[in-house]
């Protein structure tokens, strides 16, 4: 192993806390982190980590080389890049960190088109979506939910969710229709626990007009897995309050819209984060031309999102 891949693993070690972790978003075998990162040690004569059975903190020398391997990364990538564009061919590899629902409803379905595009080009795409992990993995690109706090980050801006209570015709059928926001309480309530939020799940807001309230719902399921709350919804399970629905799901019928006339503020914003180095890259910038390209195809009639192409960068 090479030293600057030597130095890389160090790196993404450092900011993953752990050689398991690193390796885990790195997709390698742990021995071959901790491994590296003794041989790095072993080749500049330095301690470069404290460790300890629970963690794993960097040595004030440590810190010195992670500052300057990040520098030296930079570089690589900054060379890479000048010879990608001197060749005019997108080739080499792109790692992208996305969720269940933003990979399995909006991007996957169009990713043939890409590939078609930039046949040379390999893309990984990895179920990351917290903005530390994206340094940690190593990813080009990210799609992020709610506000983003690295300030080291482009945050651009591609959507907001437009969320809704849904229920299958079949759990209609069996329970009634709410016809009023106070009536779900009486109903089986499917509750999304986002990791952006840390309370307050099943606080569904409403608004129509001037009117303003809050109902607290029953908590009947409640997980972090929004593809399976949305599974158990389509089987009739219960009512469900999210946005970024398949459109097809609600235009064929296997999901109808309740207390229509009523509004549910509150739909986080969806970024597409990657860093500010990066625009030179022309791997994501392809990348993110098709984002823009793809989330405006998805949904058009504006049903679960609120498009924001060409979105604004924080």
């Amino acid at each position: 192993m090479d030293r600057l891949r030597r130095l890389e693993l160090f790196v993404r070690a450092a900011e993953a806390g752990s050689f398991a972790r690193a390796a885990w978003l790195l997709q390698l075998d742990p021995s071959t982190v901790s491994h590296a990162v003794a041989d790095l040690e072993k080749d500049l004569g330095l301690r470069l980590f404290h460790r300890t059975t629970r963690q794993l903190g960097l040595t004030d020398e440590g810190k010195d080389v992670v500052r300057r391997a990040r520098g030296l990364l930079h570089d690589m990538a900054d060379l890479q890049n000048m010879a990608l564009l001197a060749r005019q061919s997108l080739e080499g590899t792109l790692r992208v960190g996305m969720s269940v629902s933003v990979s399995q409803h909006v991007m996957m379905p169009h990713m043939a088109q890409f590939l078609r595009q930039h046949p040379a080009m390999r893309l990984e795409s990895l179920i990351l979506n917290q903005s530390k992990d994206l340094h940690a993995a190593g990813l080009d690109v990210m799609f992020h939910s709610g506000n983003p706090r690295d300030s080291e980050l482009v945050a651009r801006r591609v959507a907001t969710l437009r969320l809704a209570v849904y229920a299958a015709p079949s759990y209609l059928a069996r329970m009634g229709r709410p016809q009023h926001p106070r009536d779900l309480p009486s109903h089986i309530c499917l509750v999304h626990k986002p990791s952006f939020i840390q309370r307050g799940w099943n606080d569904w807001e409403f608004s129509k007009g001037s009117q303003r309230l809050k109902v607290t719902v029953p908590m009947n399921l409640m997980t972090d897995d929004r593809e399976g709350l949305l599974t158990t919804a389509l089987h009739g399970g219960g009512i469900v309050r999210v946005g970024l629905v398949n459109p097809q799901h609600v235009a064929d019928g296997r999901l109808v819209r309740v207390l229509e006339e009523w509004k549910c503020p509150g739909g986080p914003d969806l970024y597409v984060l990657y860093r500010k180095s990066s625009l030179d890259n022309p791997r994501v910038r392809a990348f993110l031309e098709f984002v823009d390209q793809v989330f405006a195809e998805f949904d058009p009639e504006g049903v679960s999102l609120q498009h924001h192409p060409r979105g604004g960068e924080g």
